[in-house]
């Protein structure tokens, strides 16, 4: 007896999402981007294939058009009794030997999640539940099968989620991965339903709702980003006769050294590298290699930890390094600066996904005590790029073309 599963049929991007390998995936979307069909493909396929899937959502009412969804795809083998159907619970359950499971949970909070189990957690409208819903418990349940995570939101400003995103663009493992899905990716919303919708936005709800980008909080340091991504490939040679420097900030393991190389005739950055998980050796094999490519006037390099001994052997291999300690005094007016450049539009950057999200990013927090402002990136996600093009540009300012050692 053939049974009928009726599954939407997935749009392009859809179908990336869904075939990515990812163990991690970040989708942030616009409204009627087709997130609930996305959500009942990859469970409905997941519960044939004997997975437990549970589906958390800040509200009953968003619970709901998922666990409608769900469903309905799964009418057929619900009517054969293949499938038990518990409404109270909100759970369908395969009832052949070895079969999955998809339950639809509404969690707002942390507390509300406790108990459950997953080998797939699909967070919907994460940016509006509290972050230890994941942090807490979702990451937790997932630990004995090495389950997998969805992450499905429409931002709401550059909260919890954003920096979630921020985290998954930084990572290059292949066990994180990231995709915008403004509303106008789902191929069967027509012009009239999304003018419908975006018909009474103010410009800054379109661009959060519609285009699904991030918009500035409170605590964001950097502003006027998108006027500074200008910059093109380029070589040396489009350079001759022009003093160029460049910004170092190192790191090992989880963290990245970065190179950020500029010149300040041009007011342009003109070549990055971003690498980890390579030793010391090799670090600096990478940096005399853009040396000698460039032949920058000014290397301006952290000093901090283990920055102090990379920077004597490069001295000692004919790279004039000079090193910054980054202190609680140090850090502001070195951040100020980059922020003030970019404010100003005096600089082009380089337009990267992993780079950009860091930079926005970045937050400024001021002590209630002190009065003193410090700035970092939040916890989990990377601030190197930040740091090598702030030194890069302290390179550009201070030295003007002239050695600094």
């Amino acid at each position: 007896m053939e049974i009928q599963i009726r599954l939407p049929s997935p749009h392009q991007l859809q179908a990336e999402i869904k075939s990515s390998p990812a163990k991690r995936r970040v989708v942030v979307l616009g409204r009627r981007s087709g997130k609930t069909t996305l959500f009942t493909i990859l469970a409905v396929e997941a519960m044939l294939a004997g997975r437990r899937v549970l589906e958390l959502a800040p509200t009953a009412d968003q619970t709901g058009a998922f666990w409608t969804g769900c469903r309905h795809a799964l009418a057929a083998p619900i009517a054969a009794g293949l499938v038990r159907k518990n409404e109270t619970e909100r759970t369908l359950e395969l009832l052949a030997k070895g079969g999955g499971r998809i339950r639809a949970k509404t969690a707002w909070d942390a507390n509300t999640a406790r108990g459950d189990y997953a080998d797939l957690l699909l967070l919907d409208e994460y940016s509006i539940m509290k972050g230890e819903v994941w942090d807490e418990v979702g990451a937790p349940m997932l630990l004995d099968n090495d389950g997998d995570a969805v992450f499905a939101f429409t931002p709401k400003r550059k909260n919890h989620a954003f920096h979630l995103y921020a985290q998954a663009l930084g990572n290059d493992s292949g066990r994180w991965a990231a995709w915008q899905m403004p509303s106008m990716c789902n191929p069967y919303l027509s012009t009239a339903a999304l003018e419908e919708i975006s018909g009474d936005m103010t410009a800054e709800a379109y661009r959060q709702e519609i285009m699904a980008e991030f918009l500035d909080n409170e605590g964001a340091v950097f502003h006027n980003i998108a006027a500074c991504l200008g910059a093109t490939a380029t070589d040396p040679k489009e350079h001759a006769g022009h003093k160029v420097v460049l910004g170092i900030d190192w790191g090992k393991q989880r963290d990245f050294t970065v190179l950020s190389l500029g010149c300040p005739t041009c007011k342009r950055e003109v070549a990055r590298a971003r690498f980890n998980q390579i030793d010391y050796i090799a670090q600096r094999d990478r940096v005399k290699q853009m040396f000698e490519q460039w032949r920058p006037a000014v290397v301006l390099a952290e000093s901090n930890a283990m920055g102090e001994p990379i920077i004597d052997q490069l001295h000692h291999d004919g790279v004039p390094v000079r090193g910054f300690a980054t202190t609680a005094q140090s850090k502001p007016p070195l951040i100020e600066n980059l922020a003030l450049a970019l404010e100003r539009g005096e600089w082009q950057f380089f337009d990267d996904r992993v780079w950009t999200a860091e930079l926005e990013a970045y937050e400024r927090k001021v002590s209630a005590t002190t009065g003193r402002a410090t700035y970092s990136a939040p916890e989990g996600v990377h601030d190197d790029t930040v740091m090598a093009r702030a030194l890069m540009l302290r390179a550009a300012q201070q030295g003007r073309g002239v050695y600094l050692g």
